[in-house]
């Protein structure tokens, strides 16, 4: 298996492209298409992700944890992938028949039936998708350069064929080959490590994992594709367009702790399979550590500077984006937390039972906002629908994660790092006051604000991992000019 230092690198190039590949179209989308094509697009490609929602279930959880349990026994990794995606197969089935009837009677759907039947090539080629193998895999490296040879393609297509708004079908039938070329690739890959043959046989041993965390899955879903459909239906395009990009902005910003997330969870139950509990605590406190020291500074910056980043990057016409923007971005805290309590801790002790009931009280709640205040507060509601559930899941994983692991919140630490954005939001304020040009005013008060952070970070508050890593980084840089 590769080291944790070279996953971090390869995660790192993965994370850093998550950030400029979205830039680079997302501005462009956004001004060419207009907010209700964007969101006709956006309604009809979350139509297609739920479909795959429930033709996957918990396979890629289930596989993702699976797989390396199986160590160097290429058998054993074989009956476990051949059961997996025959399982995938099976479910794959039954979920187009209910698709294409869904298509045929419900209006929403039927006034675009060639879009969604276009979409219906993506839930089939999820199947081969298998990305769930080459992370139990540890495969880092493949899944970066493959995610940058297939993200580059996409870019360069959608700059060439996207030109006019009624070029809304194009941008979503990019969307879908671009899974398909990641499927086709996979697949291929795949033989590095598996031989497929349809196994029936053996399959009722995954059957409660997949569909338990299935369930979990569907109940999360709630808050990014049901809210999207369920706006769609009763609010129209215009409202998906608004929320969408509202979200699309915030998971950009998340995909750096996704990314950390993703390198420490195989590594966390690597330690606690060898008792190593010491260890493994010392992980969770600079888990908690790096949550706070991202998420806190980047939450008052964007929440101040909400309208000069969604004029930056949506343009003028997406203003009514700005307040779901705010709203949304504080879930940049709430998830980071949340994936520490229940990826990291929680479902490493293998606490399925807590997780699910933490998510299906959320979901209660989303579904409440969704039901009683989206006819009325449209994008702003289902912004809500978002934010304040996982607020609540957050508490209720916090509430779990402490008395299965007897673990403490860092409030000192976090406070700190509170008190020491105080003069932030003092800069950017001012900045916003003297300067009228948005670009100058996003980049002089960024500018400002991180390097008094990092400084006041490095030289005040003086947490132990914040300052080896700084000063880490500092010394290499230092040695990379010199040489």
């Amino acid at each position: 298996m590769p080291s944790l230092k070279k996953n971090f690198f390869w995660n790192s190039a993965l994370t850093l492209s998550g950030y400029v590949f979205p830039l680079l179209t997302f501005p462009y989308i956004t001004r060419v298409l207009g907010a209700e094509n964007f969101g006709k697009a956006n309604f009809a490609m979350s139509i297609v992700d739920y479909a795959i929602l429930f033709s996957t279930l918990g396979l890629a959880t289930i596989g993702y944890r699976y797989i390396p349990q199986c160590n160097e026994d290429r058998q054993k990794r074989e009956d476990v992938f051949n059961h997996l995606v025959t399982l995938h197969i099976l479910l794959t089935i039954f979920i187009l028949v209910v698709y294409a009837i869904c298509v045929f009677t419900i209006p929403q759907l039927s006034s675009n039936k060639l879009l969604f039947f276009i979409g219906s090539t993506k839930i089939i080629f999820n199947i081969f998708l298998v990305e769930w193998l080459f992370q139990g895999m540890q495969d880092f490296r493949y899944i970066t350069l493959r995610t940058l040879f297939t993200r580059v393609l996409y870019v360069i297509c959608v700059f060439v064929f996207v030109q006019e708004s009624k070029d809304y079908d194009i941008y979503f039938y990019l969307t879908i080959a671009q899974v398909i070329v990641n499927a086709l690739i996979n697949w291929h890959y795949t033989k590095k490590f598996v031989s497929f043959r349809f196994q029936l046989k053996g399959c009722r041993e995954y059957l409660f994992p997949v569909f338990s965390m299935g369930v979990n899955r569907i109940l999360l879903s709630f808050y990014l594709t049901f809210n999207v459909i369920f706006l769609g239906i009763v609010c129209g395009d215009l409202a998906v367009g608004y929320f969408s990009t509202a979200t699309r902005l915030y998971a950009i910003f998340l995909s750096f702790l996704n990314a950390y997330n993703g390198v420490f969870v195989p590594y966390l139950n690597d330690l606690f399979g060898r008792r190593e509990f010491d260890k493994f605590k010392q992980m969770i406190k600079h888990s908690f550590s790096i949550v706070g020291f991202v998420s806190i500074p980047l939450v008052i910056i964007c929440v101040i500077y909400g309208p000069e980043i969604i004029l930056l990057i949506a343009g003028s016409d997406y203003q009514s984006s700005v307040l779901p923007f705010r709203i949304i971005i504080f879930q940049v805290i709430f998830i980071g937390l949340a994936q520490i309590l229940e990826n990291q801790i929680l479902l490493s002790l293998k606490k399925f039972k807590e997780v699910l009931i933490c998510t299906a009280v959320s979901t209660s709640l989303s579904i409440f906002i969704l039901l009683y205040f989206t006819a009325r507060y449209a994008e702003v509601a289902a912004a809500y629908a978002v934010a304040v559930p996982h607020f609540l899941e957050m508490l209720l994983l916090y509430r779990y994660a402490k008395k299965s692991l007897d673990i403490s919140f860092p409030f000192k630490e976090y406070s700190m790092h509170l008190l020491a954005c105080i003069p932030i939001v003092i800069f950017c304020i001012l900045i916003k006051l003297l300067i009228n040009n948005y670009i100058i005013v996003l980049f002089a008060g960024c500018s400002i604000s991180c390097v008094y952070y990092l400084l006041i970070e490095y030289y005040v508050v003086r947490q132990q991992m914040i300052v080896s890593q700084i000063s880490s980084f500092v010394q290499k840089s230092t040695h990379f000019i010199k040489k």
